[in-house]
């Protein structure tokens, strides 16, 4: 009985210890990714929007 105990607690802390491996870092690189993606974006659209505000040229 006390051995499938240990070996439960040994599984758990297995898996843990993968989702800290894995699930952290892709976590943090999707994060900085999408950050990446939105300040591109709202740089392109400051940048159109300082077109559309100067005058055409003829």
């Amino acid at each position: 009985m006390n051995d499938s105990g240990t070996l439960f607690f040994v599984l758990m802390a297995g898996l843990a210890g993968t989702m800290t491996l894995v699930y952290f870092p892709l976590r943090l690189f999707l994060t900085i990714t999408a950050r990446s993606r939105r300040l591109k974006l709202l740089q392109r659209i400051r940048r159109l929007r300082d077109e559309l505000g100067q005058p055409l040229e003829s």
